[in-house]
């Protein structure tokens, strides 16, 4: 597991700057170095990242994709998070860019303990590793948000020093009696500005006196534009734009000032997030338009849906990366499923996709500008497919092989019913040949436990509710059921080859030459009374309903364990 430590409490190193045209000249015991940056789209920006070592290349030029996912921790991972992580590192990777997480740590009231180590933990697990982040430092760290504060504060001032925020000593109270009249009147919910009336004068003072405050953006007059690769061009009115606070009272920055100091930091080439932040785009607009800075391209990646096409939460089945893991999906089907999901592939047709695939085929171009509608019956065909073709590849298949091993062996230590199993008394080739026969019944790893019990144990447990069950429908003549699988037994003892073929024909011959030998079958009657048959045998040797084919069964089990087991069977279902 991957373990951060995140601490509210420490410094960052003070930056200095001073204001010349325009231009920042930033100077600290933290280098900065500035970048003319080329992207994919041949647009060009210059962007400052920070770094821990000296460098005196200030106009080095980079073409690269530079991405981040930069989640809050207030919770577990799930679904929606996954997929921007994604979309964002499979960007990169198809690029050759860097994939950057950065915790975005500034709520501390939503803080949850433990759930930044879950994120980076979850991805992992998925398989999509960050290259630069909290325990992967890279020269524009700090990469938690928190341990940037020092930064937050010098930028902020550097915006009320050029006109484009302003201090705000307005009390909780005062905007709440605020908001309640706007509402009363049917008017937006608007900051009055009530503290850009302050003089120079007046907001030292308060200052001085140490009254509490904040640092709100001034929103100018006119429209803002921008460009969304998926969205195409969106344009808002100012006029209907609050004032947003983006320094807080107790000294932390709101997500709007911290983001787009830091993605311009970071050197953020695309910003691809979820489509709920198209609103507050436009003032991160604003913020780089003030601060001198170009724009990242903004990628907006539609909203998940449920099937009323409602957007996707928790309680309705946004649950978290970690149940999907304790339930078996494999990584690789749950990114296959998370990455259809607002994206599909501009010529290929195909639904199954490793994760190399999903790189070599991933464009901006094929996210969809529509909702997606979340099926978790289609998370469950692929994953079924991703079982199939693991298990069938021979560098994946040692790998599976494992998982399902050790989760036979928990299951098996941690049932009363079963007798404890240790690894080595698992063959490796019997268990891979076991699984060859159920692993069509298979949805999740965890079904292989109750499939693959029959196969290693000594005793059938006939006394379960789904025994009982079963007997009352295919056992209903105990002596003339019994009678059947004898001959069976007797046929089985005197076949050489024993394969799942010659087994199958030798289960035809008991029916017309044992036990209806008196009677001329048809073909169609033959096989009726021959899956008859395989319904009692089905019984003895794995006392349920579900599971692989007989004869295939008969085959792995082998002829040894197979006619004790039968012949325990009849012992025990003599009525």
């Amino acid at each position: 597991m991957i373990k951060f430590l995140i601490n509210s409490t420490t410094p960052t190193k003070k930056i200095i700057y001073n204001n010349n045209n325009n231009n920042q000249f930033l100077k600290s015991t933290i280098n900065i170095f500035s970048l003319n940056f080329n992207n994919s789209n041949n647009f060009k920006r210059n962007f400052s990242c920070c770094s821990t070592n000296h460098s005196n290349d200030d106009n080095k030029i980079i073409d690269k994709v530079r991405v981040r996912y930069a989640p809050s921790p207030t919770g577990y991972l799930h679904l929606g998070g996954l997929r921007t992580a994604l979309f964002n590192y499979l960007f990169a990777k198809k690029n050759k860019g860097t994939f950057i997480l950065r915790i975005e740590d500034t709520d501390r009231t939503r803080f949850v303990e433990g759930s930044a180590n879950n994120l980076a933990s979850c991805l992992e697990w998925a398989g999509i590793p960050y290259d630069e982040g909290p325990s992967r430092p890279g020269n524009c760290g700090p990469y938690v948000q928190s341990e940037r504060l020092t930064i937050y504060r010098d930028y902020a001032n550097q915006l009320i020093k050029s006109g484009h925020a302003y201090h705000c000593f307005c009390s909780s109270e005062r905007l709440s009696l605020s908001r309640i009249n706007l509402k009363n009147q049917h008017a937006m919910s608007l900051y009055d500005r009530h503290c850009l009336k302050l003089s120079e004068e007046e907001i030292q003072r308060k200052l001085q006196l140490g009254e509490a405050h904040t640092i709100r953006l001034k929103i100018p007059p006119g429209t803002t534009k921008f460009v969304d690769h998926v969205k195409g061009t969106v344009q808002f009115n100012n006029q209907l734009i609050d004032d947003q606070v983006l320094m807080k009272s107790d000294g932390y920055p709101t997500y709007h000032l911290a983001s787009v100091v830091d993605d311009h930091l970071m050197g953020i080439s695309h910003i691809i997030r979820g489509e709920e932040w198209l609103n507050s785009t436009p003032k991160h607009i604003i913020l780089y338009e003030a601060f001198g800075w170009k724009a990242p391209q903004m990628v907006h990646v539609p909203l998940l849906l449920n099937s009323d096409k409602s957007k996707l939460s928790k309680r309705q089945g946004d649950v978290s990366v970690d149940s999907y893991m304790s339930k078996g999906y494999l990584p690789e089907s749950l990114v296959n499923f998370v990455a259809l999901l607002g994206w599909s592939p501009s010529l290929d047709t195909k639904e199954i996709f490793t994760l190399s695939e999903l790189i070599d085929s991933f464009s901006l171009d094929g996210i969809n500008k529509s909702g997606s509608v979340v099926n978790m019956d289609r998370l469950d065909w692929l994953n079924v497919n991703h079982i199939r073709l693991q298990l069938d590849d021979p560098l994946k298949q040692n790998e599976i092989l494992l998982k399902i091993k050790k989760q036979l062996i928990d299951y098996f230590n941690s049932t009363p019913t079963t007798s404890s199993i240790k690894e080595e008394q698992i063959n490796s080739e019997y268990l891979l040949k076991s699984i060859s026969c159920v692993k069509e019944r298979v949805h999740l790893i965890e079904d292989f436990n109750g499939l693959l019990k029959p196969f290693f144990i000594e005793q059938v447990d006939y006394t379960t509710e789904e025994a009982t069950k079963m007997k009352q429908k295919v056992w209903k003549s105990p002596q003339d059921s019994i009678k059947n699988i004898e001959f069976v037994i007797k046929r089985l003892q005197n076949l050489q080859d024993f394969t799942s073929t010659n087994i199958y024909q030798q289960l035809q011959l008991t029916c017309s030459q044992d036990i209806y030998k008196n009677q001329q079958l048809t073909e169609k009657e033959l096989t009726t009374k021959t899956n008859q048959l395989m319904s009692n045998l089905r019984y003895l040797l794995l006392a349920s309903p579900v599971g692989g084919g007989i004869p295939l069964t008969i085959e792995t089990f082998g002829k040894d364990k197979t006619i004790k087991t039968l012949l325990n069977g009849l012992n025990l279902n003599k009525n």
